[in-house]
């Protein structure tokens, strides 16, 4: 029997959690997950999905159903802000849905934290861990000795290289690159196409080849 998954967030990250489920079930078979509906404080249905409640419904979810929930909301530049969210509705790990797409690559003695997700094409490397509810987008390639926080985001075509890290709640915008053993501090971005050659501090955002500081991320 498939497991019931609630996507907390919209069309933009809920939609890919959403269509990584579907292609999985309707091309490879795998029918472990089944998408209920969504969490979503504004609308009333997201890509064809019932929106069955928002927020602040969800203690009341985790009392009296037997749900799994995706976390799929990311606040681009307010990643201090998806934290907060994130810790006020308090899901306990064992109901974090950790959605892997069946043509992903996850290396041996890799691990994957509760809420992880892995989208198509994507080669995750041997000896990486991967912190709680981390989203890894399509066509990225995170590898070996890797290191994540929780609630990180690497944005399609991202590239890790080995034993770099990233934060709590740090991200990796569209096509972004870090060399090897650099670090992304906590609740830190590396913008688009940019080119991580030294360490960014916690809290910055950095852009351009190789990538330099543009400015804080907002705390609001």
């Amino acid at each position: 029997m498939s497991k019931k998954v609630v996507i907390i967030g919209g069309e933009g990250n809920g939609g890919v959690v959403a269509s990584c489920i579907e292609d999985n079930r309707n091309r490879f078979g795998d029918t472990e997950w089944e998408v209920i509906g969504f969490i979503n404080d504004f609308e009333t249905e997201v890509d064809g999905y019932p929106v069955i409640g928002k927020l602040a419904d969800i203690p009341k979810l985790l009392a009296e159903t037997d749900y799994y929930f995706s976390w799929a909301i990311h606040l681009v530049g307010r990643s201090v802000k998806t934290m907060e969210m994130f810790n006020e509705v308090n899901i306990p790990d064992e109901r974090l849905a950790t959605i892997i797409h069946k043509s992903a690559f996850i290396g041996s003695k890799t691990e994957i934290g509760p809420g992880c997700m892995v989208m198509a094409g994507s080669y995750v490397g041997p000896l990486t861990k991967l912190g709680k509810c981390t989203f890894i987008m399509a066509n990225c390639s995170i590898g070996h000795n890797v290191t994540t926080g929780p609630l990180c985001h690497c944005s399609v075509g991202t590239i890790m290289t080995g034993y770099s890290s990233l934060g709590v709640c740090a991200d990796m915008a569209i096509g972004a690159a870090c060399l090897a053993y650099v670090k992304v501090g906590d609740y830190a971005m590396v913008g688009a196409r940019a080119l991580a050659t030294k360490d960014v501090p916690e809290k910055e955002i950095h852009v351009g080849t190789p990538a330099k500081l543009l400015k804080r991320v907002r705390e609001d």
